[in-house]
């Protein structure tokens, strides 16, 4: 019994189904009939009727209550007839109307009412908000603009179909609060906006918005936000030749980051990045004092691999032989030979006090930091050619005192660029680590069987050679 009261139920069910799936076919051919007859109905002869009428009606007769009234009644008709265009229409004619009769506070309360009204279309909020951006120019004073200017972000707050006016309008309302001095405010206004996500948003437009965030964060003085920002573009960004304008403003601002970190190597990164945008290379004007800050900040940046590999491709510039002097500069830095301090000063303190590099403000420090350099290059020189030197003859020969002599040989054993043992009882410096007896014979017994295999393969290439030209006896 269990087993047929189950069969029936089952069978109910079946009986079920098609009732079901026949109701939902019904529903859907009745709203796609519904949304296709909206669709075929057309509203330009209302449109072409209504709007010159109630518009002659506002402005001539003065009626502007009812013509208004009459132009919301067309637009709701249009609106529930899922009309974007028309509907569009009779909402930009209203704002034309009101704007004509310079009625700001009516435009603020409309542009709110039709953004609002009941099932409003996304386009027709577009063309509300992009209507109302052409009259901010035309506004009689600061406040009815500013009030205008809040009501479209307002009503375009949070709806993805308006992203690129809101970041327009929000640009502009940024820009007003850096004239008035509030450059804090503004800088907070443009970091609300993601522009790096909208793909409404052209290429170069998203690029000059990145950067005008930069700028404000700098300008603010927040540097670590500035820093994380700039991120969001990196070199590639920069393949078009359309933005190379673009691209010496994003540098220029990554040397203003870099230069508050004091970062030699990225500043002399930055600047030869510049001096690779073609509109640079034309110029000589342009070209040349950007050639001398990568120098001079290549010359004050730290050895290490990266640091060696940019001045050997610098140096190979055919542009770096027109300025000599820096060319000689940062080939002392290249050679394996003792820079004397007092003789680069005297050549060139002059010059280079005269470079932005040295202004006020990082005059000492960086002075300092070049001597550092140069006191580091002849360390790592002596330290390939002597084993042992007193600490006395190294001292003369980085033009040190004693002390400062093993303070600046020890800061480079920290940092890890060089292998030294200072002997303070018998006053000399040790650049070679002590081998152990067995590491030492190993080594002899490699370099005599490379010396070996290098003479008998010597051998056999002559006596190849005298067998191809039939000399061998």
């Amino acid at each position: 019994m269990a087993g047929g009261d189950e069969k029936k139920e089952e069978e109910k069910k079946e009986e079920k189904k098609p009732t079901l799936m026949g109701t939902a076919a019904a529903m859907k051919a009745k709203e796609d009939m519904t949304v296709s007859s909206k669709k075929k109905e057309d509203f330009t002869p209302l449109l072409d009727a209504a709007i010159p009428q109630n518009r002659d009606l506002a402005l001539k007769e003065g009626k502007k209550a009812e013509a208004l009234e009459n132009l919301l009644g067309v637009e709701k008709q249009t609106r529930l007839a899922a009309d974007a265009i028309a509907t569009g229409r009779v909402a930009v004619e209203i704002l034309k109307i009101l704007q004509e009769l310079g009625d700001w506070e009516g435009i603020n309360s409309h542009v709110v009412l039709l953004s609002k009204r009941r099932q409003q279309l996304k386009q027709v909020l577009v063309d509300i908000v992009q209507e109302g951006m052409t009259y901010l120019d035309k506004a009689p004073s600061h406040e009815k603009k500013m009030e205008l200017l809040e009501t479209l972000r307002a009503v375009s707050e949070g709806k993805i179909h308006v992203e690129l006016e809101r970041a327009r309008l929000t640009r502009q309302l940024a820009k007003i609060r850096e004239g008035e001095g509030n450059i804090t405010e503004a800088a907070e206004l443009m970091q609300e906006v993601q522009v790096e996500t909208y793909g409404s948003m052209e290429k170069e437009e998203k690029v000059d918005y990145i950067l005008e965030q930069i700028r404000l964060c700098l300008d603010k003085g927040d540097v670590i936000r500035g820093t994380i920002v700039s991120k969001k573009i990196t070199a590639k960004t920069f393949k078009d030749d359309q933005l190379q304008e673009l691209k010496i403003r994003y540098y220029k601002l990554l040397v203003r980051i870099f230069n508050q970190k004091d970062d030699y190597l990225e500043l002399a990164n930055a600047y030869y990045s510049m001096l690779q945008t073609p509109i640079v290379q034309e110029d000589a004007n342009q070209w040349m004092p950007i050639m001398k800050s990568v120098v001079v900040y290549l010359v004050l940046s730290k050895h290490d691999n990266h640091h060696q590999d940019f001045v050997e491709r610098l140096l190979q510039d055919k542009k770096l032989n027109q300025l000599k002097p820096y060319m000689v500069l940062l080939t002392y830095f290249k050679t394996m030979e003792l820079v004397r301090w007092s003789a680069l000063k005297g050549l060139y303190e002059q010059e280079l006090k005269q470079h932005e590099a040295f202004e006020k403000e990082k005059l000492d420090q960086r002075w300092k930091d070049l001597h550092r350099r140069v006191v580091e290059h002849n360390i790592r020189v002596m330290a390939t050619y002597y084993t042992n030197i007193k600490m006395e003859r190294l001292a003369q020969l980085l033009e040190l005192s004693p002390a400062e002599t093993e303070q600046s040989v020890s800061d480079m054993v920290v940092a890890g660029s060089l292998w030294c043992r200072i002997d303070r009882l018998n006053g000399t410096a040790t650049f070679r680590p002590s081998q152990d007896p067995t590491d030492m014979l190993n080594g002899w017994s490699t370099n005599i069987s490379e010396l070996l295999s290098k003479v008998e393969k010597t051998c056999h290439l002559i006596h190849k050679e005298n067998m191809l030209h039939g000399t061998a006896k």
